[in-house]
């Protein structure tokens, strides 16, 4: 029985919809319904009158993030599909500072956003260009690199809370800190405004080739990965190197992987399960933690195993 079917969606749910090939590692199994809302108005009136008992996860770009393999007996919300314009709000004559502001939807890829301001010779989000992802994830993790995080060009962001109603906060009522957001689990990003400054797109264009260059020849790109796997601790130590001082470089579970270029890096070389991936995180957690007396926080969101 399908619990959304009197909710006249535009395009209906999917049943047993695989999730793999939705996420970075490629690992998974299927959503007990699918959902792809058409627009902001859609998904805030089905989320007014979601389906009692019925969990949901909104998935983004599928990076940082691990799907059991029984796969997810609730509905998955993918707003990739249809949500996923970026557009001109303001150019400089508009504004005192002569800052442009960009309007991006959640279901937008980082890297769309990173391109589309390149063209317009617009600096700020180079350091997206090489991260995957979508512009909601982006926001819900802070996502950084090379020093850029998103916070640094949020001027403000919409979500919609449980309930479907609509909030508009800054980086600050959004508690964004370092890899993570202060606002509730279940609240859905819908769209960002954010601030770029006008420069040479030739040089914009070449601060994104060092950072492709640097992330080609630091991290494994060749296997499916999901991203960094923890975050860097509080006192300062590089996640990837207490992983190497625990002498965990290389070290593998089934088909899941420790990289041997960045250790930070879990690699699926080809038909891992998700339990082996899983076996492989909880192991370098329990080994740094034994070695250095720290406890790595993960990065991956685990979905499905509650």
């Amino acid at each position: 029985m399908n619990p959304f079917a009197a909710l006249s969606l535009a395009t209906p749910p999917v049943a047993d919809a695989p999730l793999a090939e939705r996420t970075t590692w490629r690992i998974g199994g299927p959503a007990r319904w699918l959902i792809t809302p058409s627009s902001v108005e859609e998904l805030s009136g089905l989320l007014a009158r979601w389906p009692e008992g019925v969990a949901r996860y909104t998935l983004g770009g599928g990076s940082n993030l691990l799907i059991a393999d029984k796969g997810f007996a609730g509905a998955v919300l993918d707003l990739t599909r249809r949500l996923n314009r970026i557009y001109t709000v303001t150019e400089p004559h508009d504004s005192a500072d002569g800052a442009w502001v960009l309007h991006a939807e959640a279901g937008a890829t980082t890297q769309g956003l990173a391109h589309f301001a390149r063209r317009l010779g617009l600096t700020g989000a180079e350091f997206m260009a090489g991260i995957p992802g979508s512009v909601g994830g982006a926001l819900r993790m802070n996502a950084g690199a090379y020093g850029g995080e998103i916070k640094d060009l949020l001027i403000e962001a919409e979500v919609l809370d449980a309930s479907g109603e609509r909030r508009v906060l800054n980086a600050v009522g959004l508690g964004l800190g370092y890899r993570q957001c202060g606002c509730p689990g279940d609240w859905i990003f819908t769209s960002a405004r954010l601030r770029f400054f006008p420069d040479d797109p030739e040089r914009v264009r070449e601060r994104m080739r060092a950072f492709n260059q640097r992330r080609r020849l630091s991290q494994p790109l060749e296997k499916p990965s999901a991203g960094s796997v923890f975050k860097n601790p509080p006192t300062g130590e590089k996640a990837w190197a207490l992983i190497e001082q625990a002498g965990l470089r290389g070290l593998r579970v089934g088909q899941a992987w420790i990289s041997t270029r960045h250790c930070n890096f879990f690699l699926n070389l080809g038909g891992a399960s998700a339990e082996e991936m899983r076996a492989l995180i909880h192991t370098a957690q329990t080994q740094v933690e034994r070695h250095s007396g720290i406890l790595l926080e993960p990065e991956v969101k685990l979905v499905g195993w509650e």
